[in-house]
């Protein structure tokens, strides 16, 4: 049975949560950052509010893959504040990110399906994300959907890359 796309709901949260922790920074994990479950609520409440979709991935043995987004009017971290300024808006915008996907799920086209069912929900807007510069495997990947370096910058001592969508 393939993968099924659904948005999120709060009651997704530690499911989502358990997705993400291995690969949070301080598990050695790709990501930027640390996702407990009290800050994954938070971003999905947000997101609901907003009107923001959060697109789901899973199958009959659980939850394979998360794609988050929320409003560029949210500029309440840094990250979120020096992506703003880096970017070159020509149309509304919105952060993309985090995405994680299971080990399970890489390689297979899944975050090609993510993105689809992401651009029709939101058409016509241009999604704004950041990779860190060694994570060759997610800037491969979005690239292959399309997106652009835009920029180069700085997080927390590491270099990172500032993409957008077409």
């Amino acid at each position: 049975m393939p993968p099924q796309l659904r948005n999120a709901r709060e009651s997704d949260a530690a499911a989502i949560a358990a997705l993400m922790l291995p690969e949070s920074s301080s598990q050695g994990g790709s990501l930027h950052g640390d996702f407990p479950l009290e800050k994954i609520s938070h971003w999905l409440t947000q997101a609901l509010a907003d009107g923001m979709p959060v697109v789901l991935a899973e199958d009959a043995a659980g939850l394979l893959g998360v794609l988050f987004t929320s409003s560029s009017r949210h500029l309440d971290s840094p990250v979120a504040v020096q992506m703003a300024k880096l970017h070159h808006a020509t149309r509304p915008f919105y952060f993309y990110g985090p995405v994680c996907l299971a080990a399970r799920a890489r390689g297979q086209g899944l975050l090609g399906n993510m993105w689809q069912q992401l651009q029709q929900q939101l058409p016509g807007q241009q999604a704004v994300l950041f990779i860190h510069g060694d994570n060759q495997a997610s800037l491969k990947a979005h690239t292959r959907l399309g997106m652009v370096v835009e920029a180069q910058f700085e997080l927390d001592g590491q270099p990172c890359l500032l993409l957008s969508s077409c």
